[in-house]
């Protein structure tokens, strides 16, 4: 009875070691961006899908990261300079259009096929919410499982991801009422405002996977 008492003092600690690397709220603008034409039904669509992606992938390193890092060869600062580029083209897109690719469907308006396109997984889910970052604490927490309870160790720590990416599910779904509150030019406002500290980010991520490969050859 106790290992199981000890374990749910641990979920608690996984998510809050998590939750401040995944910072849904910084996907925030990022998905106002792209989903900016959609409906609201498959906004929400967007987020649900964003959030269990999220959750899978993360799922999948936890079990198969360091596995899958040997058979192709990648390392962590790989991994992150990746994210970093991929956020990098993102958040120019933000700051110099204010738009995703979703708002630059060439159509009338009643014809745009927005609710088509489907940026669940890339990028909301990855890099954005299972970044390089999320991806390595999932890891460190995985290495740290003791071997003579490895089974409810998991369980953890899938369950504070879960916690971890319901939290971003929420925020995704609050973005609707954020977009309603500041109207189209506020959005516009707040999303080159949040494009320039995307690359801010993006930017740090590049500098830290390039030291880290520094360290690692030197």
């Amino acid at each position: 009875m106790e290992p199981y008492l000890t374990a749910l003092k641990y979920i608690p600690l996984v998510a809050i070691g998590l939750l401040p690397i995944m910072n849904p709220l910084s996907t925030v603008p990022l998905f106002l961006a792209l989903t900016k034409r959609m409906s609201a039904q498959h906004k929400r669509q967007q987020a649900l899908r964003a959030s269990l992606y999220a959750f899978a992938i993360l799922a999948a390193f936890l079990f198969l990261g360091h596995g899958i890092i040997a058979l192709f060869g990648i390392s962590m600062p790989g991994i992150r300079v990746a994210g970093g580029l991929i956020i990098l083209v993102l958040a120019f897109r933000m700051l110099f259009s204010g738009e995703g690719e979703a708002a630059s469907v060439d159509a009338e308006p009643a014809e745009i096929k927005q609710a088509e396109i489907d940026f669940s997984f890339s990028p909301l889910a990855m890099p954005s919410l299972a970044g390089p970052g999320s991806i390595a604490v999932v890891m460190s927490y995985g290495s740290q499982v003791p071997a003579d309870h490895r089974l409810l160790g998991y369980v953890v720590v899938l369950v504070g991801v879960f916690l971890c990416t319901m939290v971003a599910f929420a925020a995704l779904v609050g973005a609707n009422w954020l977009a309603r509150f500041l109207g189209e030019h506020g959005i516009q406002a707040v999303t080159k405002i949040m494009g320039f500290l995307l690359t801010c980010v993006a930017v740090q991520f590049i500098a830290s996977g390039i030291r880290e490969f520094v360290v690692s050859f030197s």
